[in-house]
């Protein structure tokens, strides 16, 4: 008896040893001492490379979801036209993979995607379906199982048998169902965990992971915290925090703001709130949040002295992907002929006051190298 009760025990503590909860550790927190009017870029910027995206029938951009950079191959996913498309390095159309329809090898609602060896993931509603990077034909797709109002928005893919999904708002949700979580963790297509337990609505911006590489990716905070973690296979961290100090937005505020009849009461707060785009490369890490009167800015933390280089975002890209070495960013065409006409001085100037681009053309992407 008193073995079996030992041998029951030793198999509830390996049990526990695998569960995936937040590990809370000394995580560095970058202050911001001052807010610029204007984030000049120049004193960081080392190199700008500038990537035209080929413009055809089948590759013109309508709206930037989400992009990823993995050696010689830029990949695209289109909110507007819902089509995933593949560029070279140079901005080459290669292929489409896919698209929206009804057919064998299309998608109904391509909400996000990514990459995992020679796999590509795209989260459709209630199905995840798998694709060639060589080809670009549909290897397989599956349904997963969840629970009631399950919706997921967001994903983050190891293989196809472990991967976490980031849900959306439960707007049916009966509280008296249970506890509710944001985050989950599947195992061959079933729900093997829950994490971050659900309070209040949050923002449902349907970026919620940003990759780093192939096995690890920051989660951007929860509205309300100031707190950046970090995702691997077998753990999730407190990376590091952004202190805003008095202007930094607490839940009951949040919570206040979203019973407020004012449109956007949120967005148009005067604190600094929607903390996004967590990028980094050898010695800096880039982010980007709203700010007073829903304005965007632009935040470089120096990881070697611990400084916050932070202020309204005006000239630069939107950044959208980091591949430990280069950020990478991209211009539309009506942006660039703003910026044009209006004589904007900048190290990115080189991109619009180049006439070659015309209002028709494809977005314009840029390869920075910070010093």
């Amino acid at each position: 008896m008193r073995l079996f009760v030992f041998l029951l025990c030793l198999v509830m503590l390996v049990g526990c040893s695998r569960h995936m909860s937040i590990i809370s550790r000394g995580a560095a927190v970058y202050k911001v001492e001052k807010i610029d009017n204007v984030f000049f870029w120049d004193e960081f910027v080392e190199k700008i490379e500038i990537i035209p995206l080929e413009s055809n029938a089948n590759s013109i951009i309508g709206e930037l979801h989400k992009g990823i950079v993995l050696g010689d191959d830029i990949y695209i996913l289109d909110f507007q036209y819902q089509f995933l498309l593949n560029f070279d390095i140079a901005g080459k159309f290669k292929k489409k993979i896919s698209g929206k329809g009804r057919g064998p090898e299309e998608y109904f609602e391509a909400r996000d995607f990514c990459i995992a060896g020679d796999d590509i993931y795209v989260l459709d509603y209630q199905k995840i379906h798998r694709y060639s990077r060589i080809t670009g034909k549909k290897e397989d797709s599956w349904s997963f199982d969840g629970c009631d109002n399950f919706n997921p928005v967001n994903m983050f893919v190891f293989d196809k048998n472990e991967y976490f999904l980031w849900d959306s708002n439960p707007y049916t949700r009966n509280p008296e169902q249970g506890t509710y979580f944001k985050m989950h963790k599947m195992q061959e297509g079933t729900v093997v965990e829950r994490i971050f337990k659900y309070e209040y609505p949050l923002f449902n911006e349907p970026k919620r992971f940003y990759m780093i590489d192939e096995q690890s990716c920051y989660i951007r905070p929860i509205d309300g915290e100031d707190i950046v973690y970090k995702l691997t296979r077998d753990s999730l961290v407190t990376s590091f925090k952004i202190d805003f100090g008095q202007m930094a937005i607490t839940v009951p505020e949040i919570i206040e703001l979203n019973k407020s009849s004012q449109r956007n009461a949120y967005f148009t707060s005067n604190k600094f709130k929607n903390i996004s785009s967590v990028f980094e490369v050898k010695d800096y890490i880039y982010f980007s949040c709203i700010g007073p009167d829903a304005v965007k800015y632009s935040g470089i933390i120096s990881k070697l002295t611990g400084n916050v280089k932070f202020g309204r975002s005006s000239t630069n890209p939107n950044f959208f992907f980091s591949d430990g070495t280069f950020l990478y960013g991209y211009f539309d065409q009506f942006s660039i002929e703003i910026l044009n006409k209006h004589k904007v001085q900048s190290c990115f100037e080189s991109v619009w006051l180049n006439n070659q681009y015309n209002i028709e053309d494809n977005m314009v992407l840029v390869k920075v190298l910070l010093k």
